[in-house]
């Protein structure tokens, strides 16, 4: 327990998309298995310390990877945080149905959990707060879906064709001598050397660094399972045209703005290869390698 505890602490100070963690994840982080976490989390003394999102025990025990564990005092706090959000709605969409109506979203969750829970989710709707990744449709019963479950106009569309160049060819346009990327006249963007990259056609907006970062941090998360952990080399990968200051100094800029934080790796479930090292960012003695989206952004 008094190492359980210690991971649930330390997990807290993290933040964002590290709190609460899932039964999995937690089982990770303490090193040991399954079992013996499970088994340590339904003693009498952790019953009063931590909760678990879902109930445990009886026939059909909780999947380790949809059940949070918290604090017990950080009840009301999880109810209403968008980790629980995103975990509900991940559990209960199905490939045929992504949109979830209201009342099934709190299904599984233990009594206390799942009333705050359910208050929350028509606060939200009220207010129209929701995670980045997710929208709802407000009504008599209202649906929950990501958007990435959506079919939406693409990113920085125009509202109108581009005009053609008057010679009749594309014409290749060079940066303008303030650090604004153009269009090399292929219909390839360019990058202003600071992440930003500009696509081609009159009057289409610039894709800022954070944009393409948010794109290429779902796409990468979707293909590893949507664990919510992205190695920085990865991402340096999916964006080869930002240079690694400038890629730095925009990553440093939306963990300022509380959207993404970074981890080290244990080195116990993954050995990192030397690529994999080489990208990450050295801070207070920690090589941080791990990329994760904080929910509460």
């Amino acid at each position: 327990m008094p190492k359980l505890l210690g991971v649930l602490e330390s997990q807290k100070q993290l933040g964002g998309a590290s709190y609460p963690p899932t039964l999995d994840r937690l089982t990770e982080l303490t090193g040991d298995t399954l079992a013996v976490t499970s088994k340590a989390l339904n003693t009498k003394e952790a019953k009063g310390r931590v909760l678990l999102s879902r109930a445990a025990g009886g026939k059909k025990k909780p999947a380790p990877e949809t059940t949070l564990v918290l604090l017990t005092e950080d009840l009301q706090a999880a109810a209403q945080s968008d980790r629980l959000l995103e975990v509900q709605l991940r559990s209960a969409r199905k490939p045929d149905a992504p949109a979830v109506d209201l009342a099934q979203l709190p299904k599984g969750l233990v009594p206390a959990i799942g009333r705050a829970f359910k208050a929350a989710l028509h606060q939200r709707i009220a207010e129209r707060r929701l995670p980045r990744t997710i929208g709802a449709l407000p009504g008599k019963k209202p649906l929950f879906f990501f958007l990435e479950d959506a079919v939406l106009p693409a990113a920085g569309a125009p509202a109108r064709p581009a005009a053609a160049a008057t010679d009749g060819a594309a014409r290749r346009t060079a940066p303008d001598g303030h650090g604004n990327a153009t269009s090399d006249g292929h219909g390839n963007a360019t990058s202003d050397g600071h992440g930003n990259a500009a696509p081609s056609g009159a009057g289409a907006p610039a894709i800022s660094f954070a944009d393409r970062f948010d794109a290429a941090f779902s796409s990468l998360d979707r293909a590893s399972g949507r664990l919510n952990y992205v190695t920085l080399h990865a991402l340096r990968a999916a964006l080869p045209d930002v240079p690694r200051a400038a890629f730095d100094a925009e990553l440093a800029a939306l963990r300022r703005q509380r959207r993404y934080s970074l981890d080290p790796s244990d080195g116990r479930h993954h050995q990192m290869a030397e690529a994999e090292r080489d990208a990450g960012i050295m801070e207070a003695g920690n090589l941080l390698v791990y990329v994760a989206r904080r929910d509460d952004a």
